[in-house]
């Protein structure tokens, strides 16, 4: 008998909201409960890493976002990638020069956790311009599973969007607003200075940056409201808040078009250690293995 499936791709669409997790406010105490477990321990820069600075996080973050941005991954699985590296390297030492190998791998097992189909070695080692080898990623796989004990999970700050998104009646004015909000907590996991943040504090941040910068009615009031959902202090969320957008104005001026003579930008190192992010040729997602020899 041929078994065949008539399911058409162009049919496909998001899940329908389910009552039974977004109206049992349970679901959402316990995220709240469990976060503080898988929060990064401590601030691991010049106590347990030595040889890694903030700034070779935030590239090798950066890195690992435009990997999951280009092969289209689920939005859960680059912060989870990065809740895996930052909890591994609270526990063990490593050298700067493992440190693109270490964010590879929590690459790998994040999209085996969170979504269908992971991402592969071969394409892992691709975006590392074959600076690691398969057999490192699956050695190196092992270890890191067992720093963490196994346990491959962790409440992210993705987690919560939906959840005060559908508690929320001014959601329902921009349909924006959750891309976002989800853009804004993917960049807060880039940022070295909110390691130790809960995961909570980050989606209200983002929520409330996202709201105001979509200019929505709502903006005065939003902030007020998913910090009471999410037991979160207003100052520290408006803290962040303004932290996200210094980081977006930034950004937005690194965008602005370059001269017509500039090409490409010139991938020898500064004395100041700077860098500067730029894309090959390929347009593929590059982080030297040594971070301070490379311009990014």
């Amino acid at each position: 008998m041929d078994l065949l499936c008539a399911e058409r791709l162009a049919d496909c669409r998001l899940a329908e909201r389910d009552r039974v997790i977004f109206e049992d406010m349970r679901v959402l105490q316990n995220l709240l409960d469990l976060e503080t477990v898988y929060t990064p321990t401590c601030n691991y820069f010049g106590t347990v890493q030595k040889d890694i600075q903030p700034f070779m996080r935030k590239v090798v973050s950066t890195w690992m976002l435009e990997v999951c941005e280009e092969q289209q991954c689920e939005d859960q699985v680059f912060p989870l990638a990065v809740n895996f590296l930052d909890r591994f390297l609270c526990i063990c030492v490593i050298s700067r020069r493992q440190l693109q190998l270490v964010a590879a791998v929590c690459l790998l097992l994040a999209s085996k956790i969170r979504q269908c189909n992971s991402l592969s070695v071969d394409q892992l080692c691709y975006y590392t311009d074959h600076s690691i080898t398969p057999e490192e990623i699956k050695n190196w796989e092992l270890l890191v599973l067992s720093k963490l004990q196994w346990i491959v999970t962790a409440v992210t700050g993705f987690d919560y969007v939906d959840h005060v998104l559908e508690r929320v009646d001014w959601s329902k004015e921009s349909p924006l607003i959750r891309r976002h909000a989800h853009t804004l907590v993917g960049l807060c996991y880039t940022e070295p200075e909110l390691i130790q943040s809960r995961p909570s504090l980050l989606a209200a941040a983002s929520i409330s940056a996202a709201v105001r910068g979509l200019n929505m009615p709502s903006a005065a009031t939003a902030l007020t409201s998913v910090c009471e959902l999410t037991r979160v202090d207003p100052a520290a969320a408006e803290n962040v808040v303004h932290h996200i957008e210094r980081v977006v104005a930034s950004e937005t001026a690194s965008l602005q078009p370059l001269p017509a003579t500039t090409s490409k930008v010139s991938s020898s190192a500064s004395s100041t250690g700077k860098l500067i992010s730029v894309a090959d040729e390929t347009g593929q997602p590059e982080t030297p293995t040594d971070v301070q020899d490379v311009y990014f």
